[in-house]
């Protein structure tokens, strides 16, 4: 039988203090974390340089959507001699603007298939105070789809939702929501925003472990800041939604913005449910896939356009 003295019994109370106190300390710091980082990516707008359609040989007529939570977006919408149909098309978080993207748009027309640049809510001309991480922006792709469905002219013609970076998840998430997206070229989307901020967290080397522990103090910010519901729109809600539409997902080995790891998820997610989800993978760290050399010129850049063509050609005959 072991008798406790009463300088072991102070000495457990000693070492249980301090274990509470260190549990307290991880939890204030777990907690505070998202308050102190989440601040540098909301409540902010992005102005962005504008770049001209005629800048990249194609002519475009500029047009307004209306959200349904009414904020006035800027697109710009180019057409193909004979369309095929309709290739909507985001940018990312920051930059640069989608103007920068009229270079795919030409690469679109020269093979049959129209395109509407949405420039997404709180950047340049575009309506809206702050970004939304795609838990608000897929409301500005589906303003596009409404407008895309009153022109008769394209009636019954395909659309398909092209985003790189942010833009990539949110084009996966509109899907999820939008049943009239008929497929998505996601070009090195994250899976969701919570993933994403631990993947930050370790790559400024704060130990695995301890950035797994801070998703729920994520989301209870994320959650505070855009409304609770908000919470379940993701793009690994919404590339289970695709049901029988098809996905193309690039991304490259050594992505210093959006890890490999982001990509992985996502097919995992993809090929869980059954998804048509095809890849295209480029080595080194190519964030925007295509060549920088080529980005203003994709065609150039042959097996990146010619990835996204055989993709369209092959599900869209």
């Amino acid at each position: 039988m072991e008798i406790t003295t009463p300088k072991k019994s102070r000495a457990k109370k000693i070492i249980l203090v301090v274990a509470i106190v260190l549990i307290v300390l991880v939890l204030a710091l777990l907690i505070a974390i998202p308050y102190m980082i989440m601040p540098m990516f909301l409540g902010q707008r992005f102005e962005q340089e504008q770049y001209t359609s005629a800048d990249f040989g194609i002519s475009s007529e500029q047009i307004t959507l209306v959200t349904d939570d009414e904020l006035s977006i800027a697109a710009w919408r180019t057409k193909a001699d004979a369309s095929k149909g309709t290739v909507i098309i985001l940018s990312g978080i920051e930059n640069p603007s989608v103007t920068a993207f009229f270079g795919y748009a030409k690469l679109l027309a020269d093979n049959g298939w129209d395109a509407l640049l949405i420039e997404m809510r709180a950047r340049s001309e575009s309506e809206g105070d702050e970004i939304g991480l795609g838990m608000t922006e897929w409301l500005d792709v589906k303003a596009g789809v409404d407008y895309l469905g009153q022109d008769e002219s394209i009636e019954g013609l395909p659309i398909v939702a092209l985003g790189t970076s942010m833009g990539a998840g949110t084009v996966i998430i509109a899907a999820g929501e939008v049943p009239e997206i008929d497929a998505v070229i996601s070009i090195s989307a994250f899976s969701s925003w919570t993933n994403m901020f631990v993947e930050y967290m370790s790559m400024a080397g704060i130990p695995k472990a301890l950035s797994t522990l801070e998703k729920p103090f994520v989301n209870l910010y994320s959650g505070f800041h855009y409304g609770f519901d908000a919470l379940a729109y993701s793009p690994m809600s919404g590339i289970a939604k695709l049901n029988e539409r098809p996905i193309l997902l690039m991304h490259s080995t050594e992505d210093s913005q959006v890890p490999f790891s982001e990509f992985e998820i996502l097919l995992s997610i993809a090929q869980s449910n059954g998804i048509n989800a095809s890849t295209f993978i480029r080595e080194g760290d190519e964030h925007f896939i295509c060549y920088e050399q080529y980005f203003n010129n994709p065609e150039d850049d042959g097996e990146f356009s010619g990835a996204i063509l055989e993709f369209l050609n092959i599900n869209f005959q």
